[in-house]
């Protein structure tokens, strides 16, 4: 019966993301000819990529009972320590030229800053909400650090992947895809990917079981950070130019799109494929406002709103899930 009532949920979450995605589409192509334009559902697939692959990697950690406010700061450090290690700046252009060892770099950054942010929870015994709050100060800073807070503009391998096109689309949109369903495939089918969600629905219940928590943590973590710096080199790589505003309120955009896509905030419960419709749905709502000239300042109130909703919505099902159980039942008597 539990299994049921728990498919049968996140069925009606994706198809109520379906829904609202496409009444979404129609709502911007009425109001605007070029949204509906092949060239720009291209163009929101593109902008989306970044999104998809950070939210993929917080959904691990949500799903985990944890919180990673350091995925952009990640994003932003992993960048920086990667262009300055691998980048020869020509003064004559003041462009950084890049080699291949950009991602690497990048990349095992974002992976062992993730971790650090596990082994910061695990040892400190804080909440991940203050550590992330702490090492997102940290890393932002560092990232400021090296870069002097400067634009950056590159050039070399870096732009490679990010302009990529396969079948007249970004090589970014299948590679987000592609680490999406990796996520999916983890949780649902790998022994580790089941016990973060078990992690995360009982951590009580799942050290009893002899299961490594701290181990879980540092896996999920490590993953998002991973999944930040990538999306980093896909931003990176579409503009040239490296941002001292780069990731940031991504943390704010990804925890967005993983809780309206069914992934609880208080663990147990995750939907790769709800994180994905969300993702699109977020980015289809900034690329629609951009078409018809609304507010810039309104984009954030927009985010906001649907934020406070997914949540508060999750609160209310996790509240009612709870005072239903069995368990909760005998434990109130």
């Amino acid at each position: 019966m539990t299994t049921r009532r728990r498919l049968s949920r996140t069925g009606a979450q994706l198809w109520s993301l379906t829904a609202v995605l496409l009444l979404v589409g129609i709502g911007f192509a009425s109001l605007s000819d070029r949204f509906a334009d092949l060239d720009n559902l291209r163009n929101v697939l593109l902008q989306a990529a970044p999104t998809m692959i950070g939210a993929t990697g917080m959904t691990l950690v949500l799903a985990a009972r944890g919180i990673d406010l350091s995925i952009g700061a990640i994003a932003n450090l992993s960048l920086a320590l990667a262009i300055a290690l691998s980048g020869t700046r020509s003064e004559a252009t003041l462009v950084t030229d890049t080699t291949w060892l950009v991602y690497p770099i990048a990349l095992l950054s974002g992976l062992l800053f993730g971790a650090l942010n596990a082994a910061a929870i695990n040892i400190l015994r804080l909440t991940p909400l203050i550590t992330t709050l702490g090492t997102l100060a940290v890393y932002r800073g560092l990232g400021l650090h090296i870069t002097g807070a400067a634009l950056i503009p590159v050039s070399g391998p870096i732009l490679s992947f990010g302009r990529a096109q396969v079948f007249d689309f970004g090589l970014p949109v299948f590679a987000a895809l592609m680490i999406a369903a990796m996520g999916w495939l983890f949780l649902a089918q790998v022994p580790l990917g089941r016990q973060l969600l078990a992690l995360g629905g009982s951590p009580r219940s799942a050290i009893e079981t002899g299961l490594r928590a701290e181990r879980l943590i540092v896996l999920a973590y490590a993953i998002s950070g991973l999944c930040g710096a990538a999306a980093g080199l896909i931003t990176v790589g579409r503009v040239g130019v490296v941002n001292p505003d780069l990731g940031d309120g991504m943390e704010f955009t990804v925890i967005t799109a993983v809780v309206l896509g069914g992934t609880s905030l208080f663990g147990g419960r995750a939907s790769v494929l709800g994180t994905v419709l969300a993702s699109l749905l977020l980015t289809a709502v900034d690329n629609g406002m951009t078409l018809t000239g609304a507010n810039p300042y309104a984009y954030d109130v927009v985010r906001g709103f649907v934020l406070l909703v997914a949540v508060s919505a999750d609160a209310v099902s996790t509240y009612m899930h709870t005072r239903g159980s069995p368990l909760i039942r005998e434990l109130r008597a």
